[in-house]
């Protein structure tokens, strides 16, 4: 009876499961720890996320190239207009009072169909940049899915692992209690201090990896807090189309340097020009002033050899463009099939592990019978319980599992937050 007493008082305190705050940790740590915020969705946190992203600046500056490159395509006239002017006398020599002024102005004119090219560059280039908007806001996203999820994991592993470490203090202050009066020998209280020990190890390597997860999060969206759902909906979408963000840009991006291929091809030739001049001479000093207006024509012959190379390397550009949209095709479908053999693993995984969970339960009231009655030895029954805790630690934990593997399958498919 005496023992079944201790074993009874010693199983309430070995068999209280997580019964410390959800909110642990936070009460636990600095007030540098992140808050969790209910009014912070997701889509908020992105949008918060991205207005401090670097590239940020880069898709403005792109922007602007591409309105640059269609107000350019809308002006009548494709390069500044050029002013010549000389005068001639014979004075130096003859004297005879002969001269000649001359005033002329150059109207570049666009080659055929470069105009056309030009206003087709400028286009594709507005397209590219929403692409890259769009692709920005989907590779943000999937940055911010993984430190959430890693946030997640490495707070619940560490508040599992502060609940268990309490836990074992408590009972290693009764163990001592029971040891010193002679009902537990000093075996059982060191198989109970070794336990703690080790927990007590854990728990310091967990919270040094919370804390770098707050680090990442807080280093990379600015915030101080957490959405208080992280929890996504799993995409109906089961393969890469062309809206995928990743490979829309990488097609628009392939358009926009055929159109820039296009325009450099177009000006292969050297431009033709107009002049338009204005004439003032006299033929020697007793004779009347001429005065005459003139139109001219240049028409250059051939194409400007100095435009080949450019020529060359605008395809070399565009093979390259290609190369990439094979490549990030390629690229996707791979990262989608993992995706789908991660979320289908996972979901059997955790129905394994529910199973396991509620088989567990049964043998826990099974070894706490057999342990009350002295059937075995505290050391034992320490053993078998840590067994129990790992079982629920491990569907805990498989549970985030899940909510990573779902959000990293909608990532896959290409949505955004």
């Amino acid at each position: 009876m005496i023992f079944a007493g201790l074993a009874g008082s010693f199983f309430c305190l070995l068999s209280t499961a997580y019964a410390v705050d959800q909110h642990v940790p936070d009460q636990h740590h600095e007030a540098g720890a992140l808050k969790t915020d209910a009014d912070l969705t997701l889509a908020a946190l992105l949008a918060t996320t991205l207005a401090r992203h670097p590239k940020a600046g880069v898709l403005a500056a792109r922007a602007a190239s591409g309105e640059a490159e269609s107000r350019y395509a809308r002006r009548w006239l494709p390069d500044t207009t050029g002013l010549n002017a000389y005068h001639m006398s014979d004075k130096a020599f003859d004297d005879t009072g002969a001269y000649e002024n001359q005033v002329a102005l150059t109207f570049p004119l666009w080659l055929p169909g470069e105009k056309a090219a030009q206003t087709r560059l400028g286009e594709a280039m507005a397209v590219s940049q929403a692409s890259d908007e769009t692709e920005l806001r989907w590779l943000v996203s999937g940055q911010v899915r993984q430190l959430l999820w890693q946030l997640e994991a490495a707070r619940r592993q560490w508040q599992l692992a502060l609940e268990q470490e309490q836990r074992l203090s408590e009972v290693m202050a009764q163990v001592t209690l029971f040891a010193e009066s002679g009902e537990l020998s000093r075996a059982d209280q060191l198989a109970t201090l070794e336990e703690l020990a080790a927990w007590k190890g854990e728990t310091m390597l967990l919270e040094a990896e919370y804390m770098d997860a707050m680090r990442s999060y807080r280093s990379y969206t600015g915030q101080d807090a957490v959405p208080a759902d992280i929890n996504e909906n799993l995409s109906e979408v089961q393969e890469i189309g062309r809206d995928h963000p990743a490979l829309r840009q990488a097609m628009d991006r392939l358009a926009e340097k055929s159109a820039a291929t296009e325009v450099v091809r177009e000006r292969s030739n050297a431009r033709p020009s107009v002049d338009v001049f204005w004439r003032d001479y006299r033929g020697e000093r007793y004779t009347p002033v001429v005065n005459s207006l003139g139109v001219g024509f240049v028409l250059p012959l051939g194409k400007s050899p100095r435009r080949e190379p450019e020529v060359a390397k605008a395809y070399e550009e565009v093979a390259g463009a290609e190369a990439d949209l094979f490549e990030t095709k390629r690229t996707l479908e791979l990262q989608l099939h993992e995706a789908s053999h991660v979320l289908h693993t996972t979901r059997e995984r955790l129905e394994n592990s529910e199973m396991l969970v509620k088989a567990a339960n049964e043998r826990l009231g099974l070894d706490k019978l057999a342990f009350e009655l002295g059937e075995f030895s505290t050391q034992e029954w320490l053993r078998r319980l840590s067994r129990f805790k790992e079982i629920e630690r491990s569907h805990e934990l498989l549970l985030i599992q899940r909510g990573a593997a779902v959000a990293a399958y909608n990532q896959a498919v290409g949505e955004s937050l």
